[in-house]
């Protein structure tokens, strides 16, 4: 009998237009090894499961006092209080809020059941579009992303794998031949690489040249966050990994947006650092530069 392989899930988003290419389903699996200063998806960062706390979506109702049996929840002069520390996560709470102000936050799946899901829409992915592996870092659940790519493959679906390129450089010479692309983060310079996402750069960009080196298709993406990464030594490491690798087929430039700022006080964490987005004169200037020095697309 197969083995049953299982991953967590914390969100399965269809038609997607941002995440390779064509229409794509993206399977956001729950986890990272990374800490990232401006992280977008701040209830990607955890291995276990998360419970969500939306308060402008609460309605007062009392649902949640009535279902949850360690008493976490109590309404008082129509304010909702939310005490953490007793919470066992086991949902009871989200179940039964019918307004979706409680969330719970990861799903274990089989590989079966997020196949079936993709499958859906193969219709769509008629013009090179498939299913897209993301998080968190799929990677950091590597039996699962695995078997998913090869499944989604031997069902004939394109498999691309968003990454920060931070796991054992043999699963990722295991990965390779099951997907079409990779988008590859290219974070921070060396020199901040650390500081701004809590691991070095060195296993990273050894990762890069190993897939390169297998004929991977690979998009480089490298977040623009003024205040946080935005150095000249940055932008001076992007052209340098475009001129090493002339194969690669893009740049993917991604200038930092606050909408991951309120994610973490939902999960019940301290509130991130909110940096300055930068302006689209800004995102316009650091293209023209990076492309004046590479042969590949900048976009």
């Amino acid at each position: 009998m197969e083995e049953l392989i299982c991953g967590n899930v914390f969100n399965i988003q269809r038609y997607s237009l941002d995440d390779g290419k064509g229409i794509r389903t993206c399977v956001f699996l729950k986890g990272c090894p990374l800490r990232c200063r401006w992280c977008h998806n701040a209830e990607s960062q955890c291995f276990a499961q998360e419970l969500a706390y939306h308060d402008g979506d609460c309605i007062g109702c009392g649902a949640c006092v009535r279902a949850c049996p360690r008493k976490c929840h109590e309404i008082h002069g129509g304010v909702h209080l939310f005490n953490r520390e007793n919470c066992t996560l086991c949902g009871q709470c989200a179940d039964a809020c019918p307004s979706g102000a409680l969330e719970h936050i990861g799903k274990s799946m089989s590989v079966e059941d997020v196949l079936k899901t993709v499958l859906r829409d193969k219709l769509f992915y008629a013009n090179g579009g498939g299913v897209t592996l993301t998080g968190g870092e799929p990677m950091a659940q590597f039996p699962f992303a695995l078997a998913l790519a090869k499944a989604a493959k031997k069902a004939g679906i394109s498999v691309v794998l968003e990454t920060s390129g931070y796991a054992q450089t043999e699963c990722f010479l295991e990965m390779t031949p099951f997907c079409d692309c990779f988008y590859f983060d290219c974070k921070a310079d060396p020199a901040l690489h650390s500081a701004c996402t809590g691991v070095e750069d060195t296993l990273i960009l050894q990762n890069l040249d190993a897939i390169l080196r297998m004929d991977a298709a690979v998009v480089l993406r490298c977040p623009i966050v003024p205040g946080a990464n935005l150095t000249e030594a940055y932008l001076d490491k992007i052209v340098a990994l475009a001129q090493k690798y002339p194969s690669m087929r893009g740049i993917s430039l991604l200038p930092y947006h606050k909408a991951g700022a309120s994610k973490s006080i939902r999960i019940g964490k301290c509130a991130q650092t909110v940096f300055t987005p930068p302006s689209p004169q800004e995102m316009t200037q650091i293209r023209h530069e990076i492309r004046q020095r590479v042969a590949i697309p900048v976009f």
